[in-house]
């Protein structure tokens, strides 16, 4: 009974280390691709296209518009991922800041055109890949590009 407890005790201390290895090995090919954004999209940045009057609001953490969001985020960036997906995309969305299933629905459509993976969460590649809402500043007349 003794030499069977103590089996028992090393095959557990032994596959515990196994899984423990693995958790770290997953966390360290986790880490680069996670470093890849600055995190959480939780407001937006003005980007004007080369002193030319048009001015765009981008989803962005802290500044960085290198971020992602998904269905119940609430903030700024929602804000200006709806507003293109309206004058860029014909949607009626309600620019109120909320991604929720018609957003994600609305964000499905645009990445849908731009034939790019429809998975509905906003990120670097949605970001790169739609057309973005424009406003001149001069008579505020609004282009996608």
């Amino acid at each position: 009974m003794r030499k069977l407890r103590a089996l028992r005790t090393k095959v557990g201390i032994s596959a515990a280390a196994v899984a423990l290895s693995g958790a770290g090995l997953g966390l360290a090919t986790a880490t680069p691709a996670s470093a890849a954004y600055a995190g959480y999209c939780n407001g937006w940045v003005d980007d004007e296209i080369s002193n030319s009057g048009f001015h765009a609001k981008l989803p962005a953490y802290n500044g960085n518009v290198n971020c992602q969001m998904y269905k119940g985020a609430s903030n700024l960036g929602v804000k200006a991922l709806q507003i293109t997906l309206n004058r860029c995309y014909g949607r009626s969305l309600a620019e109120d800041g909320i991604f929720g299933t018609n957003t994600k629905t609305a964000l499905i459509y645009a990445q849908g055109q731009e034939k790019i993976g429809t998975d509905g969460g906003y990120g670097e590649e949605t970001r790169n890949n739609i057309e973005w809402a424009y406003q001149y500043s001069g008579n505020g007349r609004w282009s996608c590009f």
